[in-house]
């Protein structure tokens, strides 16, 4: 999560916008170790540790004109974050 917190400027070629940071408590929620990029084009990467498991969990929202380049996007995006988890 060190590295996530460091903030990023793009995820899987695809501008951040906007990161929220759960940690400090955000609009209502407990504070918990939870990011949230906000990418163009309507998409967002939410970055977490698991509660029960040592490895972070990701949760990748996509939004395109079609399946096919939904599944485009996705893809360009996981695989970049698996570098970034190496």
């Amino acid at each position: 999560m060190k590295k996530f917190h460091k903030g990023l400027d793009e995820i899987g070629g695809l501008k951040v916008i906007k990161t929220e940071d759960y940690s400090k408590g955000l609009i209502g929620l407990p504070k918990s170790d939870v990011l949230k990029f906000l990418l163009e084009e309507n998409c967002s990467v939410v970055v977490r540790p698991s509660g029960t498991e040592p490895k972070l969990k990701t949760y990748i929202s996509v939004s395109a004109e079609n399946r096919e380049k939904a599944e485009l996007v996705e893809k360009k995006i996981t695989e970049e974050l698996n570098e970034k988890f190496k």
